[in-house]
């Protein structure tokens, strides 16, 4: 165990740590302190979540590092624990993004602990846009949609597809915020990233979804979808379920992959760029900006050209 940070058995408060690092253990490993700051933070609970699981892996690592209470008060080992959990993360076989995800969490940590984020270098990211469906792959996942038989999980599917919603966004929603006619369709996102308030267009196709699906009296108030005991659906159970019928469909995807696929058919059918990240909610053009470059695809596409048997 570090010393300094205190657990429920230990009656004891070194001085070392700040304190509001205290309840960073107790039993296995919990970080209550910092939960209560997360809760009042204004992000996502999505974002909660994970950057609430990151930082517990890392100060389960830190554990076990000979220096990890100096870690956690004083800013020269502290860049030198989040450099090493970096090479860490690395050497496990995480990918570039999902290390920088890791960073940005503990650089929140670290804030919390009034010590300011560690000078640790962002892991670059791969120059080419984000993993689409395309193709027959994306061929077969609408066939495995379309062959789903609960009208829920279907029509969560066909509206990531269509919107590009964030999938907290679409947990969120309540059935007041969506509006739609034969004609036209709207889809209000109160409370998106960064707090972003944003109104998204539907198209014919997800019209006629929605109207299906709220057909019949629903309370505005209500979550617009909800689990089989009646709560509102949780972001996790919405990413099983596009597991499920991307197992069904025989490819790999998740439910941000919905997303990418939505933003990137947008870019590709020459749509304003302005106009891809109101859709999208991103604060910054050159996040939208991404959808542009080369896909892993086309770059192999590209190499397939270099053909010397006519020489």
């Amino acid at each position: 165990m570090i010393p300094g940070i205190i657990t429920h058995d230990s009656g004891s408060y070194p001085g070392r740590l700040d304190s509001r690092v205290h309840h960073v253990y107790d039993g296995i490993m919990t970080i209550q302190t910092y939960t209560e700051y997360l809760n009042r933070l204004p992000v996502s609970r999505h974002t909660r979540r994970n950057y609430r699981l990151r930082v517990k892996r890392y100060l389960e690592w830190l554990e076990g590092t000979v220096d990890g209470d100096m870690a956690l008060s004083q800013p020269t080992e502290r860049d030198f624990a989040v450099r090493d959990y970096r090479a860490k993360l690395l050497l496990s076989g995480l990918k570039p993004a999902t290390v920088n995800a890791s960073l940005a969490a503990l650089d929140n940590f670290y804030g919390f602990l009034g010590m300011g984020p560690a000078k640790v270098r962002r892991q670059e990211l791969p120059n080419q846009a984000p993993k689409a469906l395309v193709g027959e792959d994306l061929r077969r996942v609408i066939k495995a949609i379309a062959r789903c038989e609960s009208v829920r999980n279907k029509t969560i599917a066909l509206m990531l597809l269509h919107s590009g919603l964030r999938i907290s966004e679409l947990a969120a929603l309540n059935v007041g915020d969506i509006f739609v006619t034969a004609r036209k369709g709207e889809i209000v996102v109160r409370c998106g990233k960064n707090q972003k308030h944003r109104r998204i267009p539907m198209n014919s196709d997800l019209r006629e979804v929605m109207q299906s699906y709220l057909a019949g009296p629903r309370d505005p108030q209500e979550p617009l979808f909800t689990s089989k005991k009646g709560n509102r659906i949780s972001t996790n159970a919405i990413d099983h379920l596009i597991r499920q019928i991307a197992t069904e469909a025989g490819v790999e995807m998740s439910s941000h992959t919905c997303r990418h696929t939505a933003l990137s058919r947008l870019i590709r059918a020459g749509v304003d760029i302005v106009i891809v990240a109101e859709v999208a909610g991103h604060s910054r053009l050159e996040t939208t900006r991404r959808y542009s470059l080369p896909t892993a695809d086309d770059k192999i596409a590209a190499l397939e050209k270099l053909n010397y048997a006519s020489t």
